[in-house]
């Protein structure tokens, strides 16, 4: 069953990210030009989807503003301001049909597809992702970003990633951060984080120097129950083989569908 989310319904998250960047503008580690990016995808796709899925990171890669072409990945928001919400969401949601940075989104695609789902137009479901610490694209990225820079855009980027969820009613939230940021979760849990799947061996049969487990909590957003799974990342996200990522994948959504 879809849920509504048209762009007009998000044209006060929309407004806040706006915000978010032009306050960002005297900080040297904002890029620009750019916009910030409130998500990434096919809002019309994932609103129809039989599985409803947001991928979490950070905030985005400068990466998605090339110097040489800034706009190249997001063509429709070369001339957009805060003052034109519809065409904004246009260009988000043209992501993945033009030239996405697939160096760091294909480290997710594998358990997506484990899922059914994909950012790409090609699976039964339509995955979106989202930044839970900033809109604000940077450079450097965020790891090396100072403490008072980080501090400066965490100021309004959690609580605008919260609306933000509430609003999209995703069935399942895949987090693959730091875990010190599971903080910035503060929707209302109905459940303890509890072990989902542990990895104790690599594809290969060789045991894993440290085992990988991924883990999974539901909280009520928007007023329904919501399946968040969290696995560990390193330098990028879910750092296990693509057969792994398939079947975590495939565990989060009967863990989904058995419900809380």
């Amino acid at each position: 069953m879809g849920v509504s989310v048209p762009a007009s319904q998000l044209e006060g998250l929309v407004a806040q990210a706006w915000r978010s960047f032009e306050r960002a503008a005297p900080m040297r580690c904002r890029v620009s030009p750019a916009v910030p990016i409130l998500f990434f995808g096919d809002l019309d796709a994932y609103c129809g989807s039989q599985t409803r899925i947001l991928t979490v990171g950070l905030n985005p890669s400068l990466e998605e503003f090339p110097s040489r072409r800034p706009f190249r990945r997001f063509p429709l928001a070369s001339t957009v301001t805060s003052s034109d919400p519809e065409r904004y969401i246009r260009a988000l949601s043209a992501y993945f049909r033009t030239d996405p940075y697939d160096n760091w989104f294909r480290n997710f695609e594998p358990m997506l597809n484990g899922a059914k789902a994909s950012y790409y137009p090609r699976w039964a479901s339509t995955v979106l992702h989202t930044d839970i610490c900033s809109p604000v694209a940077t450079d450097p990225t965020w790891s090396r970003l100072s403490d008072s820079d980080r501090a400066a855009l965490e100021v309004h980027g959690p609580a605008l990633w919260y609306g933000l969820v509430e609003e999209l009613q995703p069935h399942i939230v895949v987090l693959s951060v730091a875990r010190r940021y599971l903080s910035h979760i503060v929707f209302d849990p109905l459940s303890r984080w509890k072990p989902l799947h542990r990895f104790e061996f690599k594809d290969s049969g060789a045991p894993r120097s440290r085992p990988y487990e991924a883990r999974a909590r539901w909280y009520r957003t928007g007023g329904n129950p919501t399946l968040f799974v969290y696995c560990p990342a390193g330098r990028t996200p879910l750092t296990i083989s693509n057969d792994q990522k398939r079947l975590l994948g495939a565990m989060s959504v009967q863990a989904w569908k058995r419900g809380h």
